[in-house]
């Protein structure tokens, strides 16, 4: 591996996304990716109508437009009644949430690294940086044994166990919550449209639902009070969806499934010197409002847009400050909003159950309270 001007460990939608935005701009960077090939798990889906702009900006959006669902709104459902949140009064070109397999989303960002000249190196795993003369060294193992590439900067996109923040000394402030949240991909056969996600509340918990074409379904379930199974199958999702009134019929196994704790973390900071952090490695927070890739992507836009003055020598070194000022403050707000999404949702108190139960479809209908959630989600 030839000296680089940015190494970026993680080959996930955010460091794909960077890595083709640094060779957008004229730089080298090499991106370096510890499995030994591109991950076959939707993960995360939501594709945010600000994350569209930035793809626009990039010159990509049309790949992704040609590709996905749009949901073009939420219906909020308690034993007690319903309200439609849709989106058409959403100040954008894209009034909808893109709905796509992160698997897809990764796909899609590597064929455009591939044209702008790069390439992912699989196999490859980070194992530690070191203050270096041109910036610097990181040493990077293979099965054939390690190796030391000189680069600029370095950039951890390498997800919530990041290697890189361990090595670079970054705290992890926060916690895990109690409860865990189930994920499943599955088949079924539901009256309710394509372009409709579904948020069914009860005394529980919670449950969404997004299409992901006209037959696969998204499920995450929420609950704080159940202890979820270790496998997820077609027989207990069907007994949850039954429980809390979601108007569907399973018909087969699920595609895939994931049972994971839910955290709340941030990095204490962003950068240390020449190594920053991006994405999952810098803040980690509850799928609930689907931020999570969204926020990691526009972290990848801004780091570009401030890396790329200094390294043509265009700009003071000092200006990279301003990429953990604008995101970290971002983030920071993105892992309060989810955090009080998520005890509004599902926090198993009964003042909150019953708040939830009998206030919420009268609450949502509210314009102004029912435009501040939307503007929340889809346009902060």
């Amino acid at each position: 591996m030839n000296d680089v001007d940015v190494i970026i460990v993680g080959a996930g939608p955010v460091g794909l996304f960077l890595a083709g935005e640094l060779l957008r701009r004229g730089h080298t960077c090499a991106i370096v990716e510890r499995a030994l090939g591109p991950s076959a798990h939707s993960k995360a889906l939501a594709i945010m109508p600000r994350t569209l702009q930035l793809f626009e900006r990039a010159g990509t959006s049309d790949a992704f437009l040609s590709e996905v669902n749009r949901v073009r709104g939420v219906r909020f459902v308690t034993p007690r009644g319903a309200t439609l949140v849709d989106f058409e009064n959403v100040a954008t070109r894209y009034p909808f949430v893109s709905i796509l397999a992160q698997h897809r989303t990764e796909a899609l960002l590597k064929v455009r690294l591939e044209r702008l000249g790069g390439t992912v190196l699989y196999g490859h795993e980070f194992v530690a940086c070191a203050p270096g003369e041109r910036g610097v060294r990181v040493t990077i193992a293979n099965q054939t044994g390690a190796f030391e590439v000189r680069a600029r900067y370095l950039v951890g996109c390498d997800g919530v166990h990041s290697a890189v923040r361990e090595n670079a000394g970054i705290a992890f402030a926060g916690r895990t919550y109690n409860d865990r949240a189930v994920l499943a991909d599955v088949r079924v056969r539901t009256g309710v449209p394509q372009d409709e996600a579904r948020v069914h509340i009860d005394r529980t918990g919670m449950v969404t639902m997004f299409a992901m074409n006209a037959t696969l379904r998204r499920i995450v379930v929420v609950s704080p009070r159940e202890r979820a199974p270790e496998r997820i199958c077609a027989e207990w999702l069907q007994a949850r969806l039954d429980r809390t009134r979601l108007p569907v019929k399973v018909l087969e196994e699920p595609v895939w499934s994931s049972v994971f704790g839910v955290h709340r973390r941030i990095a204490r900071q962003m950068r240390a010197g020449n190594v920053f952090l991006a994405g999952d490695a810098a803040h980690a927070h509850s799928p609930v409002g689907g931020q999570g890739m969204n926020v990691g992507l526009e972290d990848a836009w801004t780091l570009a847009q401030v890396l790329s003055p200094v390294l043509c020598a265009n700009a003071a070194v000092s200006s990279l400050d301003r990429y953990e000022a604008l995101r970290l403050s971002a983030a920071r707000a993105v892992v309060r909003h989810t955090d009080l999404l998520l005890r509004a949702l599902a926090h198993p108190n009964r003042a909150m159950r019953i708040g939830r139960e009998f206030l919420a479809p009268y609450v949502i209908r509210i314009p102004v309270l029912r435009d501040r959630v939307v503007r929340e989600l889809l346009t902060a």
